[in-house]
């Protein structure tokens, strides 16, 4: 029979003993410990949502750079919006060789009267001083309106400029009477040589009208009149230069040279905008004045007066078309005017209240004139594709071109500054 083990329990279990495993000591003795490693801190939570990924974040960006392309789009479209319009007008040739009669009032062919003034000096040697008093004097042209008879009118009758100088003639003068010519009275006229009442440089003045306060019948002084046909020159008190003849006649020579330029330069500035004046008809009249003395030389002075008749383009360029057999049905202008030869053919009638007549000969060059102003303000806001519906206003216009900037407008701008129009010059035309 086998010997049976022993009955045990749970506690008869003896637990292993609960013991730290034992470390070499890593520190020499006598010596301080490390200090512990610091504490890591917490990392932050991140509270922001995950970000879009993948094909929204590429969708985001599309739709972002639309918008942008877009509103880069919309003010180049505002800023840089403009229209530059280019017209061709109709254009039409005159050859013309006729003889045209022109007066103030002409309904067909009037002109303005246009003049200009200046003074050129230079300064030459003197042989010597005189003193002298002399009196300033000049041509007047004297008129008669009055009467279809001849006024005569007495030595040293007056003649007041509206400043109240008096100047006087010193031989009797007869007047012719008044004639009526197409409708129009025509005033009798005739030049005449008047002096200043006192000596002296006050009376030196340029051109003038006249009235004669010694006529007592008040329609007769109102119809009876004078005008300045060259300036009062030559008054002057004093100690007058002398210079050697021959030196004198050279230098009022170049002065009067000089002179002609600067006074058809002038005249041109002075005439009314769109004028015609031509260098033919142009009369330049001269007075000396008296040398005066500085130190050992004399000044040399020499005045002049420039006039000519002054046309309207209009009125000008539509009686070359009708000399010419050209029919235009809107206003022409002359744009080669510099290519026509003009003369007057009684050159003394010019500036005076008389008709006259002119020549006219060569091959005009007529253009109609396009009014550029009321066309811009005419197309505002127009679609370039439907602007032919405003030539239907300008019958002077053969073509109209319309380019709108950027170049996906298509309607012109409705600010009138942001419209350019331009007349296309005509090719080889000469001016």
């Amino acid at each position: 029979m086998s010997q049976q083990e022993p009955h045990r329990s749970i506690q008869d279990i003896i637990p292993p003993a609960r013991s730290r495993p034992i470390r070499p000591n890593m520190n020499p003795v006598g010596t301080t410990p490390p200090p512990p490693p610091p504490p890591t801190p917490p990392q932050p939570l991140d509270l922001r949502p995950d970000r879009p990924k993948g094909p929204v974040n590429l969708v985001i960006f599309v739709v972002g750079a639309l918008i942008l392309v877009a509103a880069a789009l919309a003010a180049v479209s505002v800023f840089f919006h403009r229209a530059d319009v280019v017209v061709t007008p109709h254009r039409y040739t005159a050859t013309v060789d006729s003889t045209f009669e022109t007066s103030s009032e002409n309904p067909l062919l009037p002109h303005k009267k246009v003049t200009s003034e200046d003074t050129k000096t230079k300064s030459v040697p003197a042989t010597g001083t005189k003193d002298v008093e002399n009196r300033a004097s000049g041509t007047i042209t004297v008129y008669n309106a009055f009467s279809t008879k001849s006024e005569r009118l007495i030595t040293n009758t007056r003649f007041e400029t509206p400043e109240g100088k008096i100047y006087r003639v010193h031989t009797p003068i007869v007047v012719p009477g008044y004639t009526m010519k197409a409708g129009i009275k025509v005033p009798g006229s005739l030049d005449v040589t008047v002096y200043a009442s006192e000596p002296g440089e006050t009376y030196n003045i340029g051109l003038s009208d006249f009235k004669l306060p010694g006529l007592k019948d008040p329609k007769q002084a109102e119809l009876i009149y004078a005008k300045s046909k060259t300036p009062m020159s030559g008054g002057f008190v004093g100690k007058q230069a002398v210079v050697e003849p021959s030196l004198r006649a050279q230098t009022v020579s170049e002065l009067k040279a000089e002179l002609d330029r600067a006074l058809r330069d002038k005249l041109q500035q002075n005439a009314p905008a769109d004028y015609l004046i031509f260098a033919d008809t142009i009369s330049v009249v001269y007075a000396e004045g008296t040398d005066t003395a500085e130190g050992s030389n004399a000044i040399v002075r020499v005045s002049g007066t420039a006039s000519a008749p002054a046309f309207p383009q209009a009125a000008f360029a539509q009686a070359l078309a009708t000399a010419g057999a050209v029919t235009a049905n809107t206003p022409l202008m002359v744009e080669n005017p510099a290519s026509l030869t003009v003369k007057v053919t009684t050159p003394d009638s010019v500036g005076t209240d008389s008709p006259f007549s002119i020549t006219v000969s060569g091959s005009a060059s007529l253009v109609a004139m396009i009014p550029t102003e009321q066309l811009a303000n005419d197309l505002l806001g127009k679609s370039k594709n439907t602007v032919n519906e405003v030539l239907a206003q300008y019958p002077g216009i053969a073509d109209l071109l319309v380019k709108v900037y950027p170049f996906w407008r298509v309607q012109i701008p409705m600010d009138a500054k942001n419209v350019k129009v331009e007349i296309a010059p005509a090719e080889g035309l000469t001016q």
